[in-house]
């Protein structure tokens, strides 16, 4: 008899060790892996992955409670992809959105004056939700593009609107030209969103323009050529409203 209670016991032992050794990794088995991904993206897309750089990350985009998938391929140093994979019934996913942009990274988050999260004593209205605009989760995507002695780096706001991609808006954030001749240009962009309009806010969109050294990258004398364009949301996307340079300028 106490040879069997041991044997029991033994046995009681070595299943409750078994499930808790094994429940972590049936947990995790339940998020895609990347060689789930990249055969899914490249079973569908029009530009298949081809090298081992390769991202990828799950983000709740649309109201859906199932997270998407969001995953960029850099091809080179100027050349990439983009992709939008949706969840299906069987938990597999279909490529939804497929985009020749090349992102040095997958942060979708830009930076927003009514996305600032302080001490909850200071801001009572701080509740940790993301800010919609005009009622869409609108997110921003850089891309890295260029050729030959020109390196452009763009902005792209973008959402999901029944199981497609909208672009909102896209704009220069910086871009470098080297002119045959010896001339070296740069232009800065910058941009800003102002929400007091909830159903039509407005986007500011700043450029500037600086002629630099060829030698040393240092800018010339001469006063930098800086541009304003307003837009206002209309129909899902940003809407230009006029063009010209700031008071003063």
């Amino acid at each position: 008899m106490r040879n069997s209670r041991l044997l029991l016991n033994l046995a009681v032992g070595l299943a409750v060790s078994s499930l808790i050794l094994t429940a972590p990794s049936s947990l995790a088995s339940k998020a895609p892996t990347k060689t789930q991904v990249l055969d899914w993206i490249n079973k569908q897309a029009k530009n298949p992955v081809v090298t081992y750089y390769f991202d990828f990350q799950l983000v709740n985009l649309d109201d859906d409670p199932e997270p998407e998938i969001v995953a960029k391929h850099n091809g080179s140093v100027h050349i990439g992809n983009f992709y939008i994979l949706d969840q299906k019934p069987d938990r597999t996913y279909a490529l939804i959105a497929e985009e020749e942009w090349n992102p040095p990274r997958l942060q979708l988050d830009h930076w927003d004056y009514t996305r600032e999260v302080n001490h909850s004593e200071i801001d009572k209205n701080a509740d940790g939700e993301p800010r919609l605009l005009a009622e869409k989760r609108v997110f921003e995507t850089v891309q890295h593009t260029g050729g030959s002695g020109i390196c452009v780096y763009k902005a792209n706001l973008w959402y999901l609107d029944k199981g497609r991609l909208v672009k909102a808006w896209e704009g220069l954030l910086r871009q470098t030209v080297s002119v045959p001749g010896g001339q070296l240009f740069r232009t800065v962009g910058s941009y800003q969103i102002v929400h007091d309009d909830t159903e039509k806010p407005l986007l500011y969109y700043w450029q500037t323009q600086q002629e630099l050294n060829p030698d040393t990258g240092e800018p010339l004398p001469g006063k930098p050529e800086t541009s304003l364009q307003m837009y206002r949301w209309e129909n899902g996307v940003f809407v230009p409203l006029n063009t010209g340079k700031p008071p003063g300028k």
